[in-house]
């Protein structure tokens, strides 16, 4: 095979999907790497909720067709009205306008509950592939609506749904006098259900949600102004509850604490602490606290490099860490166990390497880098040895600050453009289907976690 045919033959299956049968009869949409031409599907409801069927439809739609991988069709071209679940489609006539999936749905309200009950269709072999039935109040029918998306999402593409998420970030706007202003803020994933949780009167930076997701962790300091310069004051990593709304002391250590994340069991918060060597040249070093027991531990010992080891991340399974350093001169990813020993370096390209996150999944590192070539998010698999996985998904003007979806599908980070308006991203790990999410105003350092406790 020629060069030439090889590229061609890349480059296609970079925009390829198919639709696998498995053992069990399963009929799967395989991802192996972008896709160009998405699936078609029919969205029905018959809704005893009148109020509700429109906008119930569209946040399922929403939802389904922000992934890329599927496009869904409008009503008025249906050419059966389906009266119940139980009803058999004619599948010729949703084939006509081209229908691959039929969700056949149900809504009503069952002893003041909101209920949905719907079968999915593969249309071209007109079998019933999967049924489902979920129930809330009427005030979480957003919720439901997103749950449902989850398991048409989970039935054809193979991978866990995402889409009854929550988002937490640093909102950014500016006061009347015209100092930039930080809040700290939390949304459901498609940007709905918008929440600020801090007043805006310190700086707030790296917010990370733990496991659980009854908390949170996030770098921030209050700041004086010296002769046109801002100088940061009583810089430290605090805590809050999402379940009282109220702020947990912070750490109170002697130095700058920053960049936190919890461990995958949530009983540590790792983070970076600014220390000083002999003769007086300030360092930072990993450490690790426990919640309970307030006992910290050195992790790496940034003393001996006289460097800056900073933005710690866990594996999924807690057994590694993987943070940036500059200790070998230019700044690198470094994986290490979690005790801090048997440290590797990861990255070696050209430029220099910030903000790792492990995929939830453990096969990816997001990262991102910046050089004489601009800023980019990119993804690195954890046992590479010379870069040779390296790929970038994004690049534009200050892309930073990545962070995984819980399926380990899509990573989402923030954009700043020239105006130095900051805006939130997602793109799928192929690079493929870039999109905007939406926030009330300016929008930095995203946080994406399986789930938030807001009641």
């Amino acid at each position: 095979m020629t060069s030439l045919i090889k590229k061609i033959v890349l480059v296609c299956c970079v925009f390829v999907f198919s639709i696998c049968n498995a053992k069990d009869n399963r009929v799967v949409v395989n991802i192996n790497e972008g896709v160009m031409k998405p699936v078609n599907i029919a969205l029905h409801l018959n809704d005893g909720v009148n109020s509700l069927k429109d906008r119930f439809l569209s946040v399922v739609s929403n939802d389904l067709q922000s992934t890329g991988l599927f496009r869904t069709i409008p009503n008025d071209a249906f050419m059966q009205n389906l009266k119940g679940i139980n009803q058999v489609p004619n599948f010729p006539l949703w084939k006509t306008i081209n229908a691959e999936y039929l969700m056949n749905a149900e809504a009503k309200l069952v002893n003041e509950k909101f209920a949905v009950e719907f079968a999915l269709y593969d249309v071209s072999s007109s079998e019933k592939i999967k049924v489902f039935a979920v129930s809330g109040d009427l005030k979480e029918w957003r919720k439901i609506a997103h749950m449902v998306s989850n398991a048409i999402y989970e039935r054809i593409v193979g991978e866990s749904g995402y889409f009854d998420t929550k988002v937490l970030y640093v909102a950014t706007d500016k006061t009347r006098r015209g100092l930039k202003r930080h809040r700290l803020a939390i949304m459901d994933q498609d940007g709905h259900n918008h929440q600020y949780l801090t007043s805006g009167n310190t700086i707030v930076l790296t917010p990370r949600l733990s496991p659980n997701g009854n908390e949170f962790s996030f770098f921030s300091y209050k700041e004086k102004i010296v002769n046109g310069r801002r100088i940061p004051l009583s810089a430290q990593v605090y805590r809050y509850d999402l379940r009282s709304k109220r702020m947990i002391q912070s750490l109170n250590l002697k130095g700058m604490t920053y960049a936190p994340r919890y461990s995958p069991d949530g009983k540590n918060l790792i983070f970076s602490l600014s220390e000083k060597t002999k003769n007086g040249r300030v360092v930072s070093s990993i450490f690790r606290y426990n919640i309970s027991t307030r006992q910290l531990v050195r992790v790496t010992d940034a003393r001996k490099f006289f460097c800056i080891d900073t933005s710690p991340c866990y594996s999924p399974d807690g057994k590694y860490i993987v943070f940036n350093s500059d200790r070998g001169g230019n700044q690198q990813l470094f994986i290490m166990n979690a005790d801090g020993s048997n440290v590797r370096r990861l990255s070696y390209g050209k430029g220099r390497y910030a903000t790792p996150v492990w995929s939830p999944r453990g096969d990816w590192i997001a990262f991102t880098k910046f050089g004489r070539n601009g800023f980019f998010i990119g993804v690195i698999r954890p046992n590479d040895t010379d870069s040779s996985t390296e790929r970038m998904l994004a690049s534009g003007y200050f892309v930073e600050g990545p962070t995984w979806a819980p399926n380990g599908r899509l990573v989402m980070f923030s954009q700043q453009d020239y105006a130095h308006r900051e805006k939130v991203y997602s793109v799928d790990i192929t690079g493929y289907n870039k999109r905007l999410v939406k926030t009330p105003g300016n929008a930095m350092d995203p946080e994406w976690s399986i789930k938030a406790n807001l009641n």
